[in-house]
C-alpha cells in the first residue's frame, strides 16, 4: 500500500511539474549583440572614448609634472635645508594625493567616466527594454533572458529573439 501511495505521489509530482514546464515560455536574446548592432551605441562609445581621452590626457599631464618636480626635488635634495627638503616632500606627497584623487574621480566605479557612461546609456536600455517588451508580448514570452551572459548556459536556437528585437528597435518600436 505505501508503495502505490509512492508511486501516486511521484506520478502527480511529475505530472505537476510537468503541466508547469509547458506553460511557462521562455525566450533568449543576445544584449551585446543587440546594442553592438545599434547606431545609437556607437555614438554613446565615441562620446565616452572622447571624454576618457580627455581625463586621460589631464591625468598623465599630472603625473609628468609630479614625475618632473619629484627629479627636480632628488637633483636638488643634497643643497636644501632639513626644513626645505620637509617642505618639498610633503608638496610632493600633497600633490601625489591630487593626482590619486583626479583619478579616482574621474575613472573610479563612482568617477564621472561611470556615470556619464550610465547617464548616456540610460536612453538606450529603455528603448531596448522597450523592445524585448513588445517582442515578449507579441510571442507570448513569460520570460526572457540574456544569452550574451554566461548564467545563459545553453539556450535552443528556437527560443532566440534577438533578432526580433533589433528588428523592432530598427522599426522604432512598431
Amino acid at each position: 500500500m505505501k508503495k502505490l501511495y509512492y508511486i501516486l505521489f511521484v506520478f502527480l509530482f511529475v505530472a505537476l511539474g510537468f503541466t508547469n514546464a509547458q506553460s511557462l515560455k521562455v525566450g533568449v536574446a543576445n544584449l551585446q549583440m543587440v546594442v553592438e548592432q545599434l547606431p545609437d551605441a556607437k555614438k554613446i562609445d565615441t562620446e565616452i572614448k572622447e571624454i576618457a581621452t580627455k581625463y586621460q590626457d589631464s591625468l598623465l599631464k599630472m603625473q609628468g609634472d609630479l614625475e618632473t618636480k619629484f627629479q627636480t626635488y632628488q637633483k636638488q635634495k643634497g643643497m636644501m635645508t632639513q626644513e626645505q627638503q620637509i617642505a618639498t616632500e610633503q608638496e610632493l606627497q600633497a600633490l601625489n594625493q591630487t593626482v590619486l584623487q583626479f583619478q579616482q574621480a574621474k575613472f573610479g566605479q563612482q568617477g564621472e567616466l561611470q556615470m556619464k557612461r550610465l547617464e548616456l546609456l540610460q536612453p538606450l536600455r529603455n528603448k531596448i527594454k522597450d523592445a524585448i517588451d513588445k517582442v515578449s508580448a507579441s510571442e507570448k514570452l513569460n520570460l526572457v533572458l540574456d544569452s550574451s551572459t554566461e548564467s545563459v548556459l545553453f539556450a535552443d536556437d528556437a527560443l532566440d529573439i534577438t533578432f526580433k528585437v533589433l528588428d523592432m528597435l530598427k522599426r522604432g518600436g512598431k
